[in-house]
């Protein structure tokens, strides 16, 4: 058997390119005695798949390309979402033989971005293109609509578009889920608009680190126009599109972008956001990644603990829990305990800087936090009876009090991340408590 496979080998002229690649995600291409391209694909694993080509076993039409192949190029990509677009790009300017060969017979699947003073992103098939004569750019082909699915799920929460046909002047759905930009309701101006689109056609060429490197020069000279909300947004951004392409993140079933899985998790920060924006001048697209709640238990001053829990977008992320024994008197005193916690907590920046610091308690509890809180972070409480929401305006220099709503999304946030940190510092106090007793 392994003679049958060297001799195969002798025959393949690429196969000494084998040995350079790597255990890496990628793409490749293969070029006949022409150079031309004759087929382009991606990999997980380049040196894996790859290899693969030169098994007796290949069969068909995968024969014809090895022994048409003469050369075999590669480029290491850090991520599988990064290796889907690149090979899409490959694909469409090469128009490689093989790559329509060795498809099945439905026809390719393309992401549509049309030619309009607000431009829209759609998808649709080769022949609907055809048929339609759409005028706009565009991408693929995608092997699969489940592919396009999660190449947009990805792209829009990093450069939101409107795909509003008309207009009305009233924001979308997508608006209040952090997806849109709000062009349907007047709320970004054209030029702004089609610059973010600018940036997503880069993105999805797979051209990442010449899309940062521009971004960057943006950021610097939104920052030296003292633009800070446009630094802000160009920071967020790239941050996004790090996370996605240059770490090794890989295009699972469900498309697990960093813990953003969940509808009712996105809705909630979504509408989080717009509640705090209403009071606090915050980036259009500030990133509520890192909640911190915080709360005191404590029997008559003894045995003070205070919690600090951690909800990563949306979700209670036990793992990062912190809990501080109070080193102060051990009388009551909530406030100045309150202020022991933040302070020991600000020497710690390692553990991960919060977007949104929660205080279990009422305007007292409010004050006290922001007299030691000396990040550039939200901090604001939640009173109860009934429950509402206290923002203080660095600006205006006023507390504002925001009502919750039963059974609204950034209420049922607060209330839960509340509720935790409410847990967990009377389980630690309990727990302190029971040391004491036995001790």
């Amino acid at each position: 058997m392994k003679q049958q496979s060297d001799e195969i080998s002798s025959r393949l002229r690429w196969v000494l390119a084998l040995s350079s690649l790597p255990e890496q995600p990628g793409v490749y291409w293969f070029s006949n005695a022409a150079g031309k391209v004759v087929y382009v694909g991606k990999a997980k694993n380049l040196k894996k798949r790859v290899s693969s080509y030169a098994r007796p076993q290949v069969a068909g039409k995968t024969k014809l390309l090895v022994e048409e192949a003469v050369t075999l190029k590669h480029s290491i990509l850090h991520s599988e979402l990064e290796a889907l677009l690149v090979e899409a790009e490959l694909v469409r300017s090469y128009q490689p033989t093989y790559n329509i060969l060795l498809k099945d017979d439905k026809t390719p699947l393309y992401i549509v971005i049309t030619k309009e003073t607000f431009p829209r992103v759609l998808t649709a098939r080769k022949k609907s293109l055809l048929y339609t004569q759409q005028k706009g750019t565009i991408f693929g082909p995608f092997p699969s609509a489940y592919k396009v699915r999660q190449v947009l799920h990805i792209a829009r929460r990093i450069f939101p578009w409107c795909n509003e046909r008309i207009k009305t002047g009233k924001p979308c759905f997508y608006f209040h889920l952090g997806l849109c930009s709000g062009a349907c309701a007047g709320k970004i101006k054209t030029e702004e608009y089609q610059q973010t689109i600018v940036h997503l056609k880069e993105f999805l060429r797979g051209k990442t680190s010449k899309l940062l490197s521009s971004m960057k020069v943006e950021l610097k000279r939104a920052s030296a126009a003292q633009d800070f909300e446009k630094a802000a947004l160009y920071r967020d951004q790239m941050r996004m599109i790090e996370e996605v392409t240059k770490n090794p993140h890989i295009l699972g079933p469900n498309l697990d972008l960093p813990q953003l899985s969940s509808l009712e998790s996105e809705n909630m920060l979504a509408e989080l956001r717009r509640v705090l924006s209403q009071y606090i001048s915050l980036p259009k697209t500030y990133v509520l990644e890192r909640i911190e709640g915080y709360d005191i238990s404590n029997t008559q001053g003894l045995r003070p603990v205070a919690s600090m829990v951690v909800f990563t977008h949306g979700r209670a992320d036990t793992q990062e829990y912190k809990s501080f024994n109070i080193r102060l008197g051990e009388t009551p005193n909530d406030y100045g305990m309150l202020k022991e916690a933040l302070t020991r907590r600000q020497l710690h920046p390692e553990w991960g800087m919060p977007n949104v610091v929660l205080i279990d308690g009422g305007k007292g509890q409010l004050r006290a936090a922001l007299s030691v809180w000396k990040w550039q972070t939200p901090v604001v409480s939640l009173a109860k009876d009934p429950d509402q929401l206290l923002i203080y305006n660095q600006e205006t220099r006023l507390y504002t009090e925001h009502p919750l709503r039963e059974r609204d999304p950034a209420s049922i946030l607060l209330q839960r991340v509340r509720d935790e940190a409410h847990r967990f510092a009377k389980s630690r106090h309990t727990r302190r408590r029971t040391k004491s007793v036995l001790e």
